[in-house]
């Protein structure tokens, strides 16, 4: 039986049993509509200070970033309005729990966990839960309000895969019980989500990049009896179809989704901070590329120096290949890039020059100083021996140069590329 079916069975299914299981906070405060409830709950950032019992014990210890420092975080990690974040209206950190995973259709969204700082110092998390099939139009009607309410041009959402699953599948949702038009973008705002750049950071740092598996290896967040995605589909089903009898079912996912919500904060913060200042060479590698992405040439060639003065060094020392070469070839290459795309051609050729000299035949590094010189420093004979020495030479290239250079001297290759590796005086 389809999604579809089985709610249409249901109608007005589950009785509304909204009573929290909670026990009493001054930082808690519940209220909702029809079919659905909305509990709010104010989340001190500094693990120093108390925290509401309803939030357990899996975010004791975790330190979450003050509201600035969030801004800055996010604003590391993807392009935001050149004018930076709006104090007023801080981003969103925001998480679905839905009847369907990700490419089912008419997956019904059971609760919603939003969450953004009403003080430098604290979160405001706010929960909504469906508590009957029927109230989903108004839950959403709900959220919508205080999403528009919270969300601009200069605040936005963040998510893990949010732009796969959650965004689209709200929009969709939203549209579905007529909250907006569909020629209406609801969620019109910049929006950060944290799964590629935590692929390209720590892709083979685990077993996976599970938001659960990155909590647990990158912020020591080890959760309690959580569950995991395809069982709280399965927990959702039970509840909606025994609302008396799967409480405490509910109440897990509950828990489980304000963690996800909050560990947001502590990955995007922790993701900024990597991208600053990698653990070791790799990660200073993958943080370079992500800021070359970003187009930022300037922190990308800083983070890459380590590596490119270990490079330099490195020149006719008889090194053998290894893991370290691979790395400073790699870095040799993007900073010969990176150098190329901002005009300082001589610098790029430098990189690509040290590139050859300590892999001799690399075909790309060859290739490319060999097309500055003819093109550029215009030495064709130089340009003839770097490209003839390549493990891959262009047999066009090296018809040109020949023709170009006729009877003329072709100097070593080595003497070439010692020329051009050594700094500019």
């Amino acid at each position: 039986m389809s999604l579809a079916q089985r709610l249409a069975q249901r109608g007005a299914a589950p009785g509304e049993s909204s009573r929290s299981s909670a026990p009493p906070s001054t930082r808690v405060r519940s209220s909702g509509g029809e079919g659905f409830r909305r509990e709010e709950i104010v989340v001190p950032v500094s693990a120093r200070m108390p925290r509401p019992a309803v939030l357990g014990d899996d975010l004791r210890s975790i330190e979450l970033p003050r509201a600035p420092v969030l801004a800055e975080a996010l604003g590391s990690l993807a392009r935001l309005p050149k004018a930076g974040a709006c104090p007023e209206r801080p981003a969103v950190l925001l998480d679905l729990e839905t009847t369907g995973l990700l490419g089912q259709t008419g997956a019904v969204i059971c609760v919603v966990g939003a969450a953004w700082h009403v003080a430098p110092d604290q979160l405001c998390l706010v929960q909504w839960t469906l508590h009957r099939v029927g109230g989903e139009a108004a839950m959403l009607a709900d959220l919508h309000e205080a999403l528009v309410a919270r969300v601009g041009p200069r605040s936005p959402f963040v998510t893990f895969n949010g732009a796969s699953f959650d965004l689209p599948l709200l929009r969709r949702r939203l549209v579905r019980h007529g909250v907006v038009r569909p020629t209406d973008d609801p969620l019109r705002a910049p929006h950060v989500d944290l799964l590629p750049p935590a692929r390209r950071l720590w892709r083979d740092r685990g077993p996976d990049c599970r938001l659960g598996t990155l909590e647990a290896r990158q912020l020591s967040l080890h959760r309690e009896g959580d569950v995991g995605g395809a069982e709280v589909v399965e927990l959702l089903w039970q509840w909606l179809e025994d609302p008396e009898g799967a409480r405490e079912d509910l109440a897990r996912v509950q828990r489980h989704n304000r963690v996800d919500v909050l560990s947001l904060s502590a990955l995007a913060w922790t993701m900024h901070r990597r991208l600053q200042a990698p653990v070791d060479a790799v990660e200073r590698l993958r943080a370079a590329r992500y800021h070359q992405r970003l187009e930022r040439p300037d922190p990308a060639l800083a983070l890459l120096q380590p590596l490119l003065d270990a490079l330099a060094r490195s020149q006719g020392s008889g090194w053998g290949p290894g893991r370290g070469s691979e790395l400073m070839v790699a870095a040799g290459l993007l900073a010969a890039e990176l150098e190329r795309r901002r005009g300082r051609h001589d610098a790029a050729a430098r990189r690509w020059a040290q590139v050859c000299r300590r892999v001799p035949g690399h075909p790309e590094a060859h290739e490319a100083l060999a097309k500055h010189l003819e093109h550029r420093a215009r030495r064709p004979a130089q340009a003839l021996a770097v490209a003839a020495a390549s493990d891959t030479p262009c047999d066009a290239r090296l018809a040109r140069l020949r023709r170009r250079t006729g009877s003329a001297a072709i100097p070593p290759v080595d003497e070439v590329l010692g020329a051009w590796a050594e700094p500019a005086v």
